[in-house]
């Protein structure tokens, strides 16, 4: 399932969404330093991610609630998840 999403969804889709974030809070020339001093999208997506994770409810085998994501933008989600929930890249459970 993985390698078939991959192949249809190849590009990051959670790169823009950090990006306009890091815009909304910090600015656009602050956005822009954040961009160059820590790995930035690629735009290539080389893994899927789980915004409700198995953890919370969620499914790996449900192709909609993954996002094609690259490395760099996955570990930011993982890193910042107060960020990431309030850019739609992180779920609550559903009760």
């Amino acid at each position: 399932m993985v390698t078939r999403e991959l192949w249809k969804r190849e590009l990051c889709e959670a790169g823009a969404r950090i990006y306009q974030y890091r815009v909304r809070t910090y600015g656009q020339v602050e956005a822009d330093l954040l961009n160059e001093r820590y790995a930035r999208c690629n735009g290539l997506a080389v893994e899927l991610h789980e915004p409700l994770t198995r953890a919370r409810g969620g499914s790996i085998v449900d192709p909609a609630n993954t996002v094609a994501i690259c490395r760099s933008c996955h570990r930011w989600v993982h890193d910042n998840p107060e960020a990431a929930t309030k850019v739609g890249l992180l779920e609550s459970p559903k009760v």
